[in-house]
């Protein structure tokens, strides 16, 4: 278990130092974010040569472009992500504001999104009669086709303009909750009730389930003690990465609902080519991705004694 841990840690800091190294590139590769661009951004017509020097000096714009990544990643493993160069404050300062406000909507959405795919694949798979099971495929396949802004703005239009049920934006209570967790959640169910209605499916055509049955034993006993245990293992690389989706869809569905989280700081940020700002979203982001993957498959490892045995060799 200990080499699975740190075999998934250390590829998990491989693909973040290229990630982040790339963004950087493109960061500082696009034309506009010399020094004197970044001044003009920041004070307008009144910046002055010393100012475009400090920036320079800061930055280590003359340095080549390995190593001004080395020296940004040196800064960020310490915390410091920079300054603002729209609002001046620390960046670390500001991510730490709005990223509570994101995880809270992205871990409502994700828990949501769990329960409801996997309520609908284990209907799908158990109910084999009727039209229940052609209905759910469909409504999955097109639930996991919808566009989320699309969505949210279906929503927005029906539940607050047309029948004045919700708020349209804000956090303004409970009830400005429930439409971005729905547009986050449904794709995602979507996506993990068809993996949840296979596994389960398969599961339920195994001998022991067989013998289950043959020894009397109810169809709810069968379900909760032997398919869903077993349907969980093989599903968890799926939902973790669907649970990766919601996160870094905060992005889309913060700006729609002027949620005051990281996601709409980061889309403002891309806006206004706040160089600091853009490398620490993307930094968060791909640490929360990247960790939830690594998580489930470290979840299979401890659960899964093959993997284990896997693992040693």
């Amino acid at each position: 278990m200990a080499r699975a841990v740190v075999r998934h840690v250390a590829s998990g800091l491989v693909v973040l130092v290229v990630v982040t190294f790339a963004t950087f590139a493109l960061v500082r590769t696009t034309p506009g974010n010399t020094a004197t661009s970044i001044a003009l951004r920041q004070a307008g017509a009144a910046a002055s040569t010393e100012q475009i020097e400090r920036i320079r000096t800061e930055l280590k714009l003359d340095d080549s472009l390995v190593e001004q990544y080395g020296v940004w990643l040196t800064r960020a493993v310490t915390g410091d992500l920079g300054r603002s160069e729209r609002s001046g404050r620390p960046v670390a300062e500001e991510v730490g504001l709005r990223l509570p406000r994101t995880l809270f909507l992205a871990g409502g959405a994700g828990l949501l999104a769990v329960l409801l795919g996997l309520a609908a694949g284990t209907t799908a798979a158990v109910v084999r009669r009727g039209p229940a099971p052609g209905v759910l495929r469909v409504g999955a396949l097109a639930a996991a086709s919808v566009p989320p802004f699309w969505l949210a703005f279906v929503l927005i239009a029906v539940l607050s303009e047309r029948l004045g049920l919700l708020p349209t934006s804000g956090q303004a209570g409970a009830g400005s909750w429930l439409m971005p967790w729905i547009v986050l959640a449904i794709p995602a169910a979507a996506t993990i009730s068809r993996v949840v209605a296979v596994a389960v499916t398969a599961t339920l055509a195994q001998p022991y389930v067989t013998a289950a049955r043959a020894r009397g034993a109810s169809t709810r006993s069968i379900l909760f003690r032997d398919a869903l245990p077993n349907a969980v293992r093989s599903t968890l690389d799926v939902t973790a990465l669907q649970l990766g989706i919601v996160f870094t869809g905060t992005v889309v569905v913060e700006t729609v609902f002027a949620w005051p989280g990281l996601g709409a700081w980061f889309v403002d940020a891309v806006k206004f080519r706040d160089n600091g700002a853009i490398l620490a979203g993307v930094l968060v982001f791909a640490v929360g991705f990247i960790a939830l993957t690594r998580l489930a498959d470290l979840v299979q490892v401890l659960i899964d004694p093959r993997l284990r045995r896997s693992a040693a060799r």
